[in-house]
């Protein structure tokens, strides 16, 4: 399992409430329109902002007092671990999904994960706890303005939100001044000439973004020769003056970018198959290019414009990498040997034992 919370800035944490309303949500929604909520219950459910936002159950029972991890120096609670898992939810609802559907392997990863955190966390400084504080104090504003803008900026439903949710805001900003103290503790020793000297180390793809519009021509269901028949006419009718947008949207065997008539905007060009990013990299820009052969199918590009990201652009886009890997760095060498015991309870969606 990827660190799911512990690792991410604050601001990161904000954007991925205001993305992450999808999961849970939707299910809510959908629930809202069966025929047995075709009530007047059923209708005022509907139209009641905070279905968006069902509890958090969790998988498992344990008591608050028992304890769920020991490690060199401390232990996680029940409480503990139940305030992080809800926590987690009330800034993340797809991670609430998640932990909805944890067996006991998954449950183990977010107590070690946690522990990870509470083991960073009293690693730091006076300075560092300061700084974390305030800005887990400026997140919760954030996170609870973002909240407001679902509920119709109506206060008494975003505390009755944090009721049903089973959280407060003291809670919420605990979990993230320790996250914050975790962060500040690794990026100690991530300092601007660290990342400077990182940047020079990368090659022009890795620096560089593009706005790229293509049309795919698939050869899941059509023959190479004809799928290159296609891309050919399509290429043609292009270089005389036709609409790209217009065509991709017709022609395009790409879901991604239909709606967008073919466009990725200013994406990272080393997230493609090696043969989309060379045309991508070295397509004339403005111009359309001969139709481009990989795993999918026949590709026609048209790069609108391309460009290699300054140091300054790609700073905190390396500060977070490099977080990562002093993250896994820690996990692997330090926090396996620092835990002495887990005690998970035992998950309800854990398959049956054989017999």
């Amino acid at each position: 399992m990827k660190r799911s919370v512990a690792i991410l800035s604050s601001a990161v944490l904000v954007v991925a409430l205001m993305t992450g309303c999808g999961g849970k949500a939707e299910e809510a929604k959908q629930d809202s329109k069966t025929p047995a909520n075709q009530t007047d219950g059923g209708n005022q459910a509907a139209n009641d902002p905070l279905v968006q936002f069902p509890k958090l159950t969790l998988p498992y029972t344990a008591d608050q007092k028992a304890v769920i991890v020991e490690y060199q120096g401390g232990t996680v609670t029940g409480n503990e671990f139940e305030e992080f898992l809800r926590v987690i939810n009330f800034m993340n609802p797809q991670q609430g999904t998640m932990i909805e559907m944890a067996d006991s392997n998954s449950l183990k990863a977010f107590a070690r994960e946690y522990t990870a955190t509470k083991v960073l966390a009293s690693r730091s400084d006076d300075a560092m706890k300061k700084e974390s504080k305030e800005i887990a104090e400026k997140t919760f504003e954030k996170i609870k303005t973002q909240y407001m803008g679902f509920l119709g900026k109506d206060e008494a439903q975003f505390n009755k939100l944090m009721e049903g949710q089973g959280v407060t805001k003291d809670m919420i900003v605990n979990q993230m001044d320790l996250i914050n103290q975790s962060i500040n503790v690794m990026k100690k020793n991530i300092d601007d000439a660290t990342l400077k000297q990182t940047y020079d180390q990368m090659d022009k793809a890795s620096r560089t973004v593009a706005s790229v519009r293509h049309i795919l021509i698939s050869t899941e269901k059509r023959t190479p020769e004809e799928a290159l028949k296609i891309s050919n006419d399509l290429v043609a009718r292009l270089k005389k003056g036709e609409d790209f947008a217009k065509l991709a949207t017709e022609f395009t065997d790409d879901p991604g970018s239909k709606e967008s008539g073919g466009l990725y905007e200013n994406a990272d060009v080393t997230q493609w198959v090696p043969e989309f990013k060379e045309a991508s990299l070295t397509q004339k820009v403005g111009e359309v290019g001969p139709p481009v052969k990989t795993d999918f199918g026949y590709h026609i590009i048209k790069v609108e414009n391309r460009k290699e990201k300054t140091f300054d652009e790609m700073k905190e886009q390396l500060r977070a990498s490099s977080l990562e890997k002093a993250y896994d760095a820690f996990a692997k060498n330090e926090l396996d040997k620092l835990i002495t015991k887990f005690n998970i309870p035992q998950s309800k969606n854990d398959a049956p034992a054989k017999k």
